[in-house]
């Protein structure tokens, strides 16, 4: 999982700044199954004021956080577009050419990735709940359209779509028209289209409407 090397990480660890001893009832939690991870972010018109975390974390995994976070204060919460996990890592060295973390291995920096995805889409979204459409509404296809843009909303925060996308650039409402749906999601890869039919799936099944359409936007 790695080892961390430099002085600069050790010290780190003696006095954690981001990641806290204990769970915050406002943070939520990472829905991968990669780490126990929670977080919650601070912003301000887009800009990071502040972030915590609180999991069962290695010390590779608290280090390269709290320099994520370091990073990633008082700037747009959108540097995490870019921001990446070697880029966490040359933060914590002592010199530039030693590694601060021994061994850090290819699955720490995809799991981490994962979690960046995540953290960036995290401000956007309310606490999940789970989501089951009540028959006594009628139809989903018979609703107005302000309710349909309700339903669909608490669809695509529901604990079944974060798990789905785990820690990945969650889908997002565009517009609905009639049975067919708008959302805003990643669809090049052969991973991100499957993920888009799975997440359609869920979506008949939520509103059990076999005509229902979701078309991906970009």
């Amino acid at each position: 999982m790695g080892t961390v090397k430099s002085q600069r990480a050790k010290a780190l660890l003696s006095r954690l700044r981001f990641v806290k001893p204990e769970l915050d009832p406002e943070m939520k939690r990472y829905p991968g199954d990669e780490m126990a991870l929670w977080c919650k972010v601070e912003l301000e018109l887009n800009i990071v004021k502040n972030l915590s975390f609180f999991g069962q974390l290695s010390d590779a995994q608290t280090v390269l956080l709290e320099s994520m976070a370091s990073l990633l204060i008082g700037k747009p919460i959108i540097k995490l577009d870019d921001l990446t996990v070697r880029e966490c890592e040359a933060f914590l060295r002592d010199r530039n050419s030693e590694a601060a973390i021994d061994e850090m291995t290819e699955n720490l920096e995809a799991h981490l990735r994962k979690v960046f995805q995540w953290v960036r889409a995290t401000p956007s979204r309310g606490p999940a709940k789970e989501y089951r459409f009540l028959a006594e509404k009628g139809p989903f296809r018979v609703l107005k359209l302000v309710d349909k843009v309700r339903e669909l909303k608490a669809f695509l925060n529901s604990p079944e779509v974060l798990t789905l996308y785990q820690g990945l650039a969650l889908p997002e409402l565009v517009d609905v028209e009639d049975l067919t749906v708008y959302i805003h999601a990643a669809y090049e890869s052969q991973r991100e289209k499957g993920l888009f039919d799975s997440l359609h799936l869920l979506g008949v099944e939520a509103f059990q409407e076999e005509n229902l359409n979701f078309i991906p936007e970009a």
